[in-house]
């Protein structure tokens, strides 16, 4: 696997991470099923393709800013702290459905629900 589509699978699989995530804030549930390593591996993928993105070398169905790059480091901090049993921010959930989108656009909703169910899938 070359390192473009390494990118992009890292891509699709952080969506169904924080998607998985965004669901379990917004159904108010204890836990948010969703493996601490693979959290952290995923989003340090995924930051590692964005800046990929915004230096030029991959190309996506969004034009990929520094700020979305901190957007997702925002998101990966604050989801490593609820999923360890800290604090669960308030903007876990809006900044969760922003990273998503910043992702893949107008179309991360569909991407997200198949990633979803694919992702629960390997982990079950």
């Amino acid at each position: 696997m070359d390192q473009l589509d390494w990118a992009a699978d890292a891509e699709v699989y952080a969506v169904g991470y924080i998607r998985i995530l965004a669901d379990a804030i917004a159904r108010g549930d204890a836990e948010f099923q969703v493996d601490p390593s693979a959290w952290e591996n995923t989003m340090a993928a995924v930051e590692w393709a964005m800046m990929e993105h915004v230096h030029g070398r991959l190309q996506g169905p969004t034009s990929i800013t520094v700020g979305d790059v901190e957007r997702m480091r925002r998101l990966h901090a604050l989801g490593s702290a609820a999923l360890s049993g800290g604090e669960r921010s308030p903007e876990l959930y809006a900044l969760a459905l922003r990273c998503m989108q910043s992702l893949f656009g107008s179309d991360w909703k569909r991407i997200a629900e198949e990633t979803e169910s694919y992702v629960r899938a390997i982990h079950h």
